[in-house]
């Protein structure tokens, strides 16, 4: 039982680092290619709060990530959350 469990939690772990890299490499480059303004309420952000920021996947393809950004609209957390 034990051993299942350690099997269960290494692999969540290796899952939520894959998804964490990968966020990371298309953030970088959404931020990058577009304006830092959300796309639905147009609120400005700067280095002080651009944590409140985000890529939405237009096809809610997360694996979707064309180097272009055609997939991707940043996206105030508030917009994002609706």
């Amino acid at each position: 039982m034990a051993q299942t469990n350690e099997r269960l939690d290494r692999l969540v772990l290796e899952v939520r680092r894959s998804a964490e890299q990968r966020e990371r490499g298309y953030r970088a480059q959404a931020l990058k290619l577009f304006p830092w303004v959300c796309a639905r309420c147009a609120r400005t952000f700067d280095h002080a709060n651009l944590a409140l920021l985000e890529v939405h996947h237009k096809n809610s393809n997360h694996d979707d990530n064309p180097s272009d950004g055609s997939n991707w609209e940043l996206l105030c957390t508030y917009c994002h959350e609706n």
